[in-house]
């Protein structure tokens, strides 16, 4: 196994892509602390400015006028992470700046810090490799660099499998932070690793509870979030793991010349998992799950809280139309009854589609073609990778409940294909120097920017939601598990298909899966903007009267 493939493995995003940068990276990771969370109730209005505008959702008619009064807040930890929160409740705060988002935005800022932190150990590896091989007495051995690398994979595979036990038994809020257990013991013991072995386990826990987490925080996000905001905050899944990365990236920086530095930067990697299990503490559980075991006034206190009160007494009608009381725990064998083996395949298949669309090879790839026109700083061209991943991340979480998911990801993956062709007629055909090498960089970062407006973002969002309640945690945690595989898969093998066919060839492929993938989503995806889980839900059962959307 080769070192460059095996760690490009583990930068698949899953909803979330591979790299992403965000200045400033320390100022954004103090935000997730549960501290810094809790003084988001007293920001000013100007946090309407983030994200723009959102438009209404279609089937949901804003109320004539706002709320008179806040609704009333349960007496639970949970209630101060919004007290003094977003008015009324939400809405659009009397014709002025939309406020309806800001209720719920710190308990899902609080649970996306584990995307935050699968980023970070995606980058923490990049730079300190060697340093690590020569203390720990592998160095010179391709194969145990790329093991180490790699087994924070093998780790998330099974994560993800058993991530549907935890979910269902104990709920999102408590299982993120039971789950922080192994992120914390897994980056301790690799941070005072002195052997192989030890390094290994380190990582493999780590890897366990990523597994689990990106399974996880896209379901909370989408259970707890109103129906309104769903997909635009759903993007933070990416947005968190593009600043860990970058955080990652800068705090790897001192290693260039400590050969030590390495410890330092995996203890540093404990942190973010202490202010997940403290600041889950101070989060909502999802109302989904509540109203499954029958905690219906729980579930209604938390509805009151965050969501817009007018679509408080529907929702929760909703909920226990399709939630109430069905406490049974469903087997993997449902997923293949309908509907919920439809929506397994699409999940299984969007993911597939993801990873073999080339996101892998492009950033393997950019540091080669970066280096052709005389940029050879890795960090630079991390730089300029993030920046432009960053930028479509930001762009995706105000389309997202504009646009829709399915136009968002079909629109990707055309735009994909149209920079995968772009590139490899800039390495295929003879053309002057100049032109080939910036055409081979503007397809590049064209190809990352339209990967991180849909394929990147919307894969992880429209999952859970078109996932009947029943089933959601083990559809997700199926998914999950083929991302696992295929990201595994795609670094081990990208570097020999190149060898044997050529980089032309290879990205004729990508972007030939991409073109397949435009076509996929636009033949099976079903729209799920602006409409609610149960709708959705509803919607989708063999019963349920017309076509899907």
């Amino acid at each position: 196994m080769q070192p460059p493939p095996a760690s490009l493995a583990a930068l698949l995003t899953l909803p979330l892509p591979a790299s992403l940068p965000a200045p400033r990276v320390r100022g954004r990771r103090a935000t997730a602390s549960a501290p810094t969370v809790a003084a988001l109730q007293a920001l000013p209005r100007r946090l309407a400015l983030w994200p723009p505008r959102l438009a209404a959702a279609e089937s949901r008619p804003p109320p004539s006028s706002p709320a008179s009064a806040p609704p009333p807040l349960a007496e639970s930890a949970g209630a101060g992470l919004d007290a003094g929160i977003g008015g009324s409740g939400g809405g659009d705060g009397g014709g002025g700046a939309d406020l309806g988002w800001v209720r719920v935005f710190p308990h899902v800022l609080t649970a996306s810090m584990a995307n935050f932190l699968f980023g970070y150990h995606i980058g923490v590896m990049n730079g300190p490799i060697e340093d690590i091989a020569r203390e720990l007495g592998f160095q010179g051995n391709p194969f145990l660099q790329g093991l180490v690398v790699s087994i924070f994979i093998v780790g998330a595979f099974f994560g993800s499998l058993g991530s549907a036990a935890l979910v269902d038994n104990f709920g999102c809020k408590k299982t993120l932070q039971i789950d922080s257990i192994p992120l914390i013991l897994g980056a301790f013991l690799s941070a005072q690793a002195d052997s192989l072995d030890e390094m290994l386990w380190g990582r493999f826990l780590v890897g366990i509870g990523i597994g689990v987490n990106t399974v996880l925080v896209p379901l909370y996000i989408s259970e707890v979030a109103p129906t309104k905001y769903r997909g635009s905050l759903g993007t933070l899944c990416q947005i968190g793991t593009c600043l860990g990365i970058i955080a990652a990236l800068s705090l790897g920086i001192p290693s260039e010349s400590d050969p030590h530095w390495w410890r330092t930067m995996l203890y540093a990697a404990c942190v973010p998992g202490v202010l997940i299990g403290v600041g889950m503490q101070f989060a909502v559980e999802s109302p989904r799950w509540l109203a499954k075991v029958g905690r219906l006034d729980d579930a209604r206190k938390v509805v009151e809280r965050l969501w817009v009160s007018s679509e408080v007494e529907k929702s929760m009608e909703e909920i226990k139309t399709v939630v109430a009381n069905d406490d049974s725990q469903a087997s993997w064998s449902e997923l293949l009854d309908e509907p919920h083996n439809r929506v397994a395949l699409i999940g299984g298949s969007l993911f597939f589609l993801q990873q073999f669309a080339g996101i892998n090879g492009v950033l393997y790839f950019s540091s080669l073609t970066f280096r052709d026109v005389g940029i050879t700083s890795g960090i630079l061209v991390s730089l300029y990778v993030g920046i432009t991943n960053f930028a479509g991340a930001i762009v995706a979480s105000n389309l997202m409940d504009k646009q829709g998911r399915k136009k968002l990801l079909t629109g990707s993956y055309i735009g994909m294909a149209f920079a995968m062709f772009v590139i490899v007629y800039a390495i295929s055909f003879p053309l002057d120097e100049g032109v080939s090498h910036g055409l081979s960089i503007t397809g590049t970062l064209l190809y990352i920017f339209t990967f991180a407006i849909g394929a990147g973002p919307v894969t992880g969002i429209i999952i859970p939601e078109m996932s009947g309640a029943r089933t959601r945690s083990k559809v997700m945690g199926f998914s999950f598990t083929i991302h696992w595989i295929c990201n595994f898969l795609v670094g081990l093998y990208f570097l020999e298909l190149v060898k044997k066919f050529g980089v032309g060839a290879v990205y004729a492929g990508f972007g030939g899966v991409s073109l397949l993938s435009a076509i996929f989503a636009y033949n099976f995806i079903v729209e799920t903007k602006g409409r609610s889980l149960e709708e959705i839900e509803m919607s989708m059962s063999p019963a349920a009267p017309g076509k899907r959307e």
